[in-house]
C-alpha cells in the first residue's frame, strides 16, 4: 500500500500491496480494497465495504458510512468526484464491473448496478433501484425508488423517473415516457417491438405475450418480454 502521510487508514482495514491512497483520504475498519486500485484526494470509505480490482475513486467520492450495510463494488469502475454510494444498516448495495458515475451522482441504499453501466453527473439511483447492464442514465436525471432500467435502456434529458424502464428503450421528454428504442441499440425487430408495446394500447403483460407470437426469436426481444411480465408502469411508482 502507498498512501500519502496524511491519509488516515484504519489498521482494521484490508488494502492490497499496490493500493495508492491519496491526501487526506479516510479509511474505516471493515474495508476491503482489491489490487490496483486508486483513491484520489479526500475519497472516504467506511463502513462494510468490499472493493475489487482496477478502480478509480476521484477526488471527494464516498462510499459507505460508519455503522452503515454492506457495499460491494466489482472491478475497473471509475467513480468520478464526489460521487457517493451508499447503504443503510441491514442492508447491500452492489455495483458490478466496468462501470462509471459521473461527478456528484449517487447510488443509494439497497440498489444493484450492472456491470457496463453509466451514471451521468449529478444523478442518482433512488434506494432499492436496479440498473441492468449496459444501461445509461445521462446527466441530472432521477431514478425514483424501487425502480429498475433494464438491460440497455436509456434516461436523458435530466429527468425524474417513476417507471420501470424496458431493456433496449429510451425515456425522455417532459411529462417523461417511453417514446423511442435506445438508439444506440436500435434494429427492425426492437423497432416492431416498440411498437407493438408502447402504440397498441395494450397492458405490459398483453404486450409480453404479443412479443413472442409477432416479433419472432431474438435474444434482445425475448429479454424485453421478459421484463415485461413484472415492470410497473408509472401510475404505479407510489405502491
Amino acid at each position: 500500500m502507498k498512501a500519502h502521510p496524511t491519509a488516515l487508514v484504519d489498521p482494521g482495514a484490508s488494502l492490497a500491496d499496490d493500493v495508492v491512497i491519496g491526501p487526506f483520504c479516510m479509511i474505516g475498519a471493515g474495508v476491503n480494497i482489491g489490487p490496483g486500485c486508486t483513491l484520489g484526494p479526500r475519497v472516504t470509505m467506511q463502513g462494510h465495504v468490499v472493493v475489487g480490482r482496477n478502480n478509480v475513486f476521484h477526488a471527494h467520492s464516498q462510499v459507505g458510512t460508519p455503522g452503515g450495510g454492506r457495499i460491494e463494488i466489482g472491478d475497473g469502475n471509475v467513480f468520478r468526484e464526489s460521487s457517493h454510494v451508499d447503504a443503510a444498516p441491514g442492508t447491500t448495495t452492489r455495483v458490478g464491473s466496468r462501470s462509471r458515475l459521473g461527478a456528484w451522482a449517487g447510488v443509494s441504499s439497497g440498489s444493484i448496478v450492472g456491470n457496463d453501466v453509466r451514471i451521468g453527473a449529478f444523478s442518482t439511483v433512488g434506494e432499492n433501484g436496479i440498473v441492468e447492464d449496459e444501461a445509461w442514465i445521462e446527466g441530472q436525471c432521477v431514478l425514483d425508488a424501487n425502480r429498475r432500467i433494464g438491460r440497455a435502456g436509456l434516461i436523458r434529458s435530466q429527468i425524474p423517473v417513476n417507471e420501470d424502464v424496458p431493456p433496449f428503450m429510451c425515456i425522455d421528454g417532459n411529462p417523461s415516457g417511453v417514446h423511442s428504442v435506445n438508439p444506440h441499440r436500435r434494429n427492425h425487430l426492437l423497432d416492431i417491438a416498440f411498437e407493438i408495446v408502447y402504440k397498441s394500447g395494450l397492458s405490459f403483460a398483453e404486450a409480453a405475450a404479443q412479443l413472442t407470437e409477432k416479433v419472432g426469436p431474438s435474444p434482445e426481444v425475448e429479454a424485453l418480454a421478459d421484463f415485461l411480465k413484472t415492470a410497473r408502469p408509472a401510475e404505479a411508482a407510489l405502491d
